[in-house]
């Protein structure tokens, strides 16, 4: 009996040892990547600012090689407005393979000056504002979501760069 637990375990062990010893590039595809706001000085780094200023990038980490894009759409969200849309856009974001949270795929400038008038903003945060991004290629749960605060939008001091 305890030789065969031997057995079994020296054969669990080895299986384990094997896949974490797969090369990354055989992962298969699934709910993977991951969107951060970057304020201004922009750089690579894989963090979220969720307070930025006009204009502000979209960063896309760890997502999946191949012919694949995300739809990224902004919304106005409470207490600054109802979810009435802002801006829709296309991003490519299969350049190459999914290389983890730190594997920058994409990255895109936005602005938006003159499309957040209409809204009220709170006295010291800004404006609210929801991005959601479908990326194609995931297994399960497509959809990323951020909430995030935008400052400094005002049409005289920042027009449009998008």
């Amino acid at each position: 009996m305890q030789r065969t637990a031997i057995r079994l375990g020296g054969v669990l062990a080895g299986v384990a040892l094997s896949v974490l010893s797969m090369p990354a590039a055989n992962a298969a595809p699934g709910n993977n990547g991951t969107i951060k706001l970057d304020a201004i000085a922009f750089d690579d780094a894989p963090n979220n600012e969720p307070h930025v200023t006009c204009p502000f990038q979209l960063d896309f980490y760890g997502y999946d090689e191949g012919d694949l894009s995300a739809t990224v759409t902004f919304t106005i969200h409470p207490p600054s407005g109802r979810g009435e849309v802002l801006l829709t856009d296309e991003v490519f974001i299969g350049e190459d393979a999914a290389g983890g949270g730190t594997d920058l795929d994409a990255s895109e400038t936005y602005d938006l000056s003159g499309l957040l008038g209409a809204f009220e903003a709170h006295p010291q945060q800004g404006y609210h504002v929801k991005v959601t991004v479908e990326a194609e290629g995931s297994v399960g749960a497509d959809t990323k979501h951020k909430v995030f605060w935008v400052t400094d939008c005002d049409e005289k001091d920042c027009p449009p760069k998008y």
